[in-house]
């Protein structure tokens, strides 16, 4: 059995060879330790859109300057009704994350600019470039489909930022709900897209933690969001799974009631707050890929392979059961916790 095939088994309740273990792919920079890692059966993961977007009327204009010492970005969204940017900073590690120091929501007029872009935007399918990428990986990982959060998650993460967004979404819900409208409209284009995408498997990135998005705007916004996305699914045979990777234990009857496959990057304690035997009372029916506790990756040896070993204690069955690797870590740090988990799944299958 492959990696692919291990992950794809797993995660559909089969029953793998071992349990499957992997990392996104630009995690493990390429090399003799690389390659060691996947003959181990580390798998890479690639994470693509399942669309192409060009606009008619809108100008996105990214420009680099340094200060203090530290990169940064200044991306402007030109539109006729207006503009707005964001100032981004390369994360340091593996230079493949943006932080969002300033986001692109300020004032109320920027709600209008927002509208605007998204009703500008015309999609076009990715296939190609998704084929080609499974071609490359072949049996060494998995291609899925990373849609965008859903429409509420993404103004958090993207446009409004914690403070702003706490602010409007009781001062100004009118331009709020306005804006959500208009995205939820042309994300509608993009779940078509992503349900005929040559995958098994769709990801909606939420980063779901119960600390900011809370109950309410957890059944209201995102539930409906995932029921419409599995609808579309239903014919396919495709996996949903969703990226939830903070505290949980607050949402927990929601996420039982939700209408998704996957839990990716439940993230154990003592980071999240839900445990894996309680992940897997509370969701029976819902596959688990977990992201492996971050803080043990610089622990020492005997400590990642307690912890490995109680993770699968606790998991309890390969089925419906997969390790990754979803936060960055030192390179150096992950490279060897990642051949310590992979040889006690291997000793586990």
């Amino acid at each position: 059995m492959d990696i692919r095939e291990r992950i794809l088994t797993a995660l559909h309740w089969g029953e793998p060879d071992r349990v499957p273990l992997t990392t996104y792919d630009w995690f493990l920079p390429r090399g003799t330790t690389e390659r060691v890692l996947r003959e181990a059966g580390v798998g890479l993961v690639m994470r693509l859109p399942a669309h192409r977007v060009e606009h008619r009327q809108v100008e996105i204009v990214t420009r680099e300057y340094w200060e203090k010492g530290r990169k940064r970005l200044r991306k402007t969204i030109r539109t006729p009704v207006g503009e707005v940017w964001q100032t981004l900073e390369p994360e340091t590690a593996y230079d493949s994350s943006l932080w969002i120091l300033e986001h692109f929501i300020k004032e109320p007029a920027d709600y209008r600019v927002l509208e605007f872009v998204y009703r500008d935007a015309v999609y076009h399918d990715n296939y190609a470039f998704i084929r080609e990428a499974q071609r490359r990986i072949g049996g060494d990982g998995l291609v899925y489909v990373r849609l965008a959060k859903a429409p509420i998650q993404e103004m958090l993460y993207q446009m409004l930022g914690l403070e702003r967004f706490s602010l409007d979404y009781y001062d100004r819900r009118d331009l709020f709900d306005s804006l959500h409208q208009t995205m939820l409209e042309r994300y509608e284009e993009l779940y078509d897209l992503a349900a005929g995408a040559p995958v098994e498997i769709i990801l909606l990135g939420d980063n779901i933690t119960s600390d900011v998005v809370g109950a309410e705007r957890f059944r209201n916004y995102c539930m409906p969001v995932y029921k419409c996305l599995k609808t579309r699914l239903a014919e396919t045979g495709k996996k949903l799974a969703v990226h939830m990777d903070g505290r949980l234990a607050s949402l927990q009857n929601a996420i039982a009631e939700a209408e998704f496959d996957i839990v990716e990057a439940l993230t154990p304690p003592p980071m999240g707050d839900v445990s894996i035997r309680d992940a897997r009372r509370l969701w029976p029916a819902k596959a688990l890929w977990i992201n492996f506790t971050s803080s043990m990756h610089i622990e020492p040896p005997a400590e990642i392979e307690a912890h490995t070993r109680h993770l699968l204690e606790e998991a309890g069955s390969r089925r419906g059961f997969a390790v990754g690797v979803t936060e960055d870590a030192p390179v150096e740090a992950l490279e060897r916790s990642l051949g310590i988990i992979a040889r006690v799944l291997q000793e586990y299958g």
